[in-house]
């Protein structure tokens, strides 16, 4: 799963996934940033191909649905699962996005007890996701519209498989254009994405951090 992500090497973002418009101003760097906050998510426009870094909310909301909060979590959803799930089917099929991160939390379960590692790489890199724009019943056309987002995950690769079964998708530079491009079914992208991000599962590094508490650069240190 993917529950805490790093987002604060936020200019590096631009080049790295080729951002044609920024629309983050008043985005704080976070070292601790938790589902329902804002995070920034790279996606290409429905209609006007636009590479964009936005911030969304980081819980995902289908357009059908009626209200911005859902009785079940949707942070995270299971690539494997989630082009035949009515929460993200359409999202699956041409609302894609990339959550460019410095690196994210996972904690190691054993009995009562659980241990947080900070998994990174030496530069930033990318998670694969979704993104839905929910709009409130309530409001105008033109207003109460809402970004969306979660992050996809699948099941760990061998070096990451005593830290957790599961592990966020993460995206090399090759399948970025295919995975933004809205005109791609997604679900046609999902055994040559998770076969990459098991390959390239090798170049992470982790270490074991303190508990997460407040918001600061200190929380990626290794103990």
């Amino acid at each position: 799963m993917c529950g805490r992500i790093v987002q604060a090497k936020t200019s590096d973002y631009v080049a790295l996934f080729d951002v044609a418009q920024v629309e983050s101003s008043g985005f704080e760097p976070s070292w601790n940033l938790k589902p329902t906050q804002d995070a920034l998510i790279v996606l290409d426009g429905d209609k006007d191909g636009v590479r964009r870094l936005a911030p969304a909310r980081w819980l995902l909301v289908p357009t059908w649905s009626k209200t911005l909060k859902l009785k079940f979590p949707t942070f995270n959803a299971r690539i494997e699962t989630a082009g035949q799930k009515p929460t993200f089917h359409a999202s699956m099929t041409r609302r894609r996005c990339i959550f460019p991160i410095d690196g994210y939390y996972e904690w190691q379960t054993a009995g009562k007890s659980k241990t947080p590692f900070y998994v990174h790489r030496d530069e930033p890199f990318g998670l694969a996701g979704l993104y839905s724009w929910w709009h409130d019943p309530a409001a105008s056309a033109d207003d109460g519209w809402a970004l969306t987002a979660t992050v996809l995950t699948q099941d760990a690769a061998a070096p990451l498989a005593w830290l957790h079964d599961r592990m966020p998708v993460t995206i090399e530079r090759t399948l970025v254009d295919a995975w933004l491009d809205p005109e791609v079914d997604g679900n046609a992208l999902t055994g040559e994405l998770t076969r990459s991000s098991i390959e390239t599962a090798g170049s992470l590094a982790w270490h074991e951090v303190a508990p997460l508490k407040g918001n600061g650069p200190e929380l990626t240190a290794a103990l």
